[in-house]
């Protein structure tokens, strides 16, 4: 681990995202609300917008409620990375978890969620510095790495081939570092501006007609009835439909929802600049590069590739920010030790929705319809895509079913939507993490 005893942090610095810098979340004037609505779509992250997007350009009135500004949560705070099938299901044995054709299903469509983000970015020139530049998942041991090479097999049973195997001895043409004992590498990734992308997506929904209601907390839902009624800290709303759309930043006012999400933080870094030179010598590739621990990190260039942005999950209990920015500090160093010395100048975190099955969800209970469970790495496209695919469903203009739609929605015993378990479960993991990473040491 690197000394940190030198102060790491810049004059500048800040707790906001750096993506604020471009693009901040944006206070919106409340809509009137006295009027009863076609739809309302709760949550103004990526999924609530491209839901309400779909749903007012074909013609029905939409209101987007938010407790906060408009996206205010995870949607402006992201790291920006992008992918179809290799998001999905990193976590799991997709397989053994839902069957050779419903695997099949779930990550077809998930190519089909990346696809449509690329076509709806240059179709509605949305300017958010995207970059289809593919993605290297780092193998912190040789077992890893073998893991890997099953899941390679597994993302290409369609035989399309785009995924391959690095070994450590071509590793450097996409990371500048010998952290890795190779890995995997995929063409079909990319990055992009993630506040800069909901700030397209806002602009869409306005142009459509979307109604918009911020600082705004649900309280109550009443959707088992033909007419919903929406209790919210500034009045009540009435709808044909509501559309729930809070990943983990759901809350009690839907406690069947909350009993199915975990809301795991994520913590991310931003370096002062150190230029596009030493940049592409970290990054050769230009890519994210993620590793394939239980706790992950990631580093990625940012739009400008003039710094680094690097992001994890720092601890899993409520920790300082100045405590949060040396360990992932320290991370980065030893990932990469040319960075040392190298000051930050942000850092901030939000909140992702895990599942018990780690798979995204869609569909509807109780007469509300969801949008939910990004599970970290696929959230930008996956809840782009659910968002559109729910409007599609109450519009009546789906011409197929979502693979997503279909899966189980499960929760755990005693589990109230709190996870009081992630210490204990989080810190087994790095604990996994560091034995593995301490037998392998001597070969670094």
């Amino acid at each position: 681990m690197p000394d940190l005893s030198d102060d790491i942090f810049a004059e500048t610095f800040s707790q906001d995202p750096w993506w604020w810098e471009a693009a901040a979340p944006v206070e919106m004037p409340s809509t009137e609300i006295s009027q009863a609505t076609d739809v309302v779509v709760i949550g103004s992250g990526y999924a609530g917008l491209s839901c309400a997007h779909e749903l007012a350009r074909n013609g029905t009135n939409v209101i987007v409620v938010d407790a906060g500004s408009i996206g205010i949560g995870a949607s402006t705070r992201a790291a920006g990375l992008l992918s179809g099938r290799a998001g999905v299901s990193k976590q799991i044995n997709l397989e053994a978890a839902v069957g050779a054709d419903q695997a099949t299903r779930i990550l077809d469509e998930a190519d089909e969620a990346y696809e449509y983000f690329q076509n709806l970015i240059a179709t509605e020139n949305i300017d958010c510095h995207f970059q289809n530049v593919g993605r290297f998942v780092g193998a912190h041991t040789p077992a890893a790495y073998d893991k890997l090479a099953k899941k390679a097999d597994e993302y290409n049973s369609d035989s399309r081939g785009a995924f391959r195997m690095v070994s450590r001895a071509e590793q450097h043409n996409y990371i500048g570092s010998d952290y890795y004992f190779g890995g995997m590498f995929t063409e079909a990734a990319g990055l992009v501006h993630s506040s800069l992308y909901h700030r397209g997506l806002l602009n869409l929904c306005e142009a459509a007609g979307v109604r918009f209601l911020p600082n705004a907390r649900v309280e109550v839902i009443e959707s088992n009835t033909p007419r919903k009624r929406v209790h919210t800290s500034q009045g009540v709303i009435e709808a044909k439909d509501v559309v729930l759309a809070t990943n983990g930043y759901t809350d009690k006012s839907a406690p069947w929802h909350q009993r199915r999400i975990i809301p795991i933080s994520s913590t991310i870094v931003a370096t002062e600049e150190i230029g596009e030179d030493r940049v592409s010598a970290l990054l050769p590739q230009l890519c994210a590069v993620i590793d394939a621990k239980r706790i992950i990190c990631f580093a990625r260039p940012s739009p400008d590739r003039k710094r680094i942005l690097f992001g994890g999950r720092a601890r899993f209990h409520p920790i300082t920010t100045e405590e949060a920015t040396k360990i992932l500090y320290g991370q980065l160093c030893e990932m990469f030790p040319e960075m040392q010395g190298v000051k930050v100048t942000n850092t901030w975190t939000g909140y992702m929705g895990f599942t018990f099955d780690f798979l995204p969800k869609m569909g509807e209970h109780d007469g509300m319809h969801y949008a939910i469970g990004c599970n970290g790495g696929c959230g930008i496209v996956m809840m782009s895509w659910l968002g559109r695919q729910v409007a599609r469903k109450i519009a009546g203009t789906a011409n197929r079913p979502s693979a997503y739609e279909a899966q189980p929605f499960k929760t755990q015993p005693f589990y109230g939507g709190k996870p009081w378990f992630l210490p204990v479960v989080g810190n087994y993991y790095r604990f996994r993490d560091w034995l593995e990473l301490r037998s392998v040491r001597h070969l670094r």
